[in-house]
């Protein structure tokens, strides 16, 4: 055996040397993934917020949709109740209806206008002023909601 005049920390020094340009390359590499990564996160986020953005509007034109059919039956409920009787119960409430099928059209007609930062805008006020109002829609609509899949599930069997 051949004795070798360089000490450990020669060689030490030479495994070190070898490994700054491939640890250089892997930090590189590992910085272009990165920004590959973020680039690809904010894509996703993008479509993400643009898919959302087209799904409230569809739904902001179903709601108003569905506000102005209710006004319709409110329309069709009050000519079933108009008697011709000007001091009825029925006129009265014949009146009733057909005021409260104004003001939902009216409310159908803003909601179809308004962009929808607008609607969040004003959802988010009407919460602020009045929480307890806030609370009973949330209520009655989590019921609705609640009765309508219990009613439209289940049928397979």
């Amino acid at each position: 055996m051949a004795a070798s005049n360089r000490t450990i920390t020669d060689l030490a020094d030479d495994v070190v040397g070898k490994a700054k340009p491939k640890a250089g390359k892997v930090k590189a590499d590992a910085d272009d993934l990165i920004v590959e990564a973020k680039e690809d996160i904010v894509e996703v986020g993008r479509k993400a917020g643009s898919s959302a953005k087209g799904a409230a509007a569809s739904g902001k034109e179903m709601a108003a949709n569905a506000v102005h059919g209710l006004a319709d039956a409110a329309r069709q409920m009050a000519e079933k109740l108009d008697d011709g009787k000007a001091d009825s119960s029925n006129a009265k409430a014949a009146e009733f209806a057909r005021k409260a099928a104004d003001g939902m059209d009216r409310f159908s007609a803003r909601l179809k206008q308004k962009e929808l930062d607008e609607i969040a805008d004003d959802a988010r006020s009407v919460v602020r002023e009045n929480p307890a109002i806030a609370v009973g829609a949330a209520a009655i609509i989590g019921f609705a909601l609640a009765r309508f899949l219990k009613s439209s599930g289940g049928r397979d069997a």
